[in-house]
């Protein structure tokens, strides 16, 4: 069996390490290039081989990237970062014609409607699906108004961002007004419930794609959440949430990864995002038995049809690691191909 080579976008993001993790503890043999628009993401050093690559909204960008792609080889794209989504899911079939290299991502208008929060809400709401109530508006006034028609405390989001940026839970018309200004394209939606610091209400699951359109899990993940990351994890079937899943799933057009997350609310699970590509968790799942990169290996690259996968239980903790590169300096970073150092401190 060949060597596969495997270039993982937003090598420095928590999604691009957690698709690197799985890689190098999935069944096949892979070569994996970490690619990264700068010298200072610490994945570039974890790697067998390490890549600079351009901004996709640069001019040129699809030209610089088939010419990185293609010499060295990549035989599969996997997207670490929310913002290549876009420039990928559109230019995959042209990657493909022109290098042979495939990229492991779904179609644009489902990667439209995951990316921004409030097409999230219209797909579930069109499809009957269980939602939390969302608005938007550009008058004020007509915020003001739906807030203290649904009553406090209310969430204003920005309709795409990650990580729990610019989410905020307001209690009062001063709070809202505040926090609504100062997000670019801001989103009015009811609170299911208050996230806490204990393992209770709030999930983060998983569903996988095949080639052949068949799905493979779910995988069930109850979570805390520290700085918009999971931090503490607890992996055990909550069947109360496979059909939820289920049926997100057999309605949405995606490729391989979806991730969606729940609240529990009074009547049942509510969706409230959903994330059409590798997600944070990434490397947790497949600790656990449902490797998503080697999924999509399987059935996009070899045109193998996976089966369902025995997934274990426990749970997941994470910490801060540093990663440690000798004798080198900021103005020497990204121009060779030296292999950091994680120490064993435990």
């Amino acid at each position: 069996m060949k060597t596969i080579r495997v270039m993982v976008t937003g090598a420095g993001s928590g999604v691009g390490q957690g698709i690197i993790k799985a890689l190098n503890i999935c069944k096949y043999d892979v070569t994996i290039y970490s690619a990264d628009i700068s010298p200072l993401n610490s994945a570039l050093y974890r790697t067998d081989k390490s890549l600079l690559i351009p901004k996709v909204e640069e001019p040129k960008s699809l030209d610089l990237i088939l010419d990185i792609i293609t010499s060295n080889r990549i035989d599969v794209v996997m997207i670490g970062s929310e913002f290549d989504l876009t420039f990928f899911s559109t230019n995959s079939k042209y990657i493909y014609s022109q290098t042979g290299a495939i990229t492991i991502v779904s179609p644009i208008d489902t990667v439209k409607i995951a990316d921004d929060k409030w097409l999230t809400a219209k797909f579930l709401t069109e499809n009957n699906l269980p939602n939390a109530k969302s608005f938007i508006s550009e008058d004020i006034n007509e915020v003001c108004h739906k807030a203290s028609e649904w009553g406090f405390p209310v969430m204003v989001k920005a309709r795409s961002g990650t990580s729990s940026r610019d989410v905020y839970i307001v209690n009062n018309m001063n709070e809202l007004t505040d926090k609504w200004s100062s997000i670019l394209f801001p989103m009015l939606q009811q609170v299911i419930d208050i996230p806490s610091q204990e393992l209770n209400n709030e999930y983060t699951c998983s569903i996988f794609k095949t080639l052949e359109g068949s799905i493979i899990g779910p995988f069930f993940a109850r979570r805390t959440l520290k700085g918009g990351t999971s931090w503490h994890i607890e992996v055990k079937p909550f069947k109360k949430l496979t059909g939820i899943l289920l049926e997100i799933g057999n309605k949405l057009d995606f490729n391989g990864s979806l991730n969606v997350q729940l609240m529990m609310g009074a009547d049942g699970p509510i969706p409230f995002e959903i994330n059409a590509r590798f997600s944070g968790t990434t490397a947790i799942r497949a600790h656990f038995g449902f490797n998503e990169p080697e999924l999509a290996l399987q059935s996009f690259y070899y045109k193998e049809e996976p089966i369902q996968p025995d997934i274990k239980s426990g749970m997941a903790f994470r910490y801060h690691e540093e990663v440690f590169v000798d004798n080198v300096s900021t103005s020497s970073l990204g121009k060779n191909s030296q292999k950091g150092v994680v120490r064993r401190w435990f």
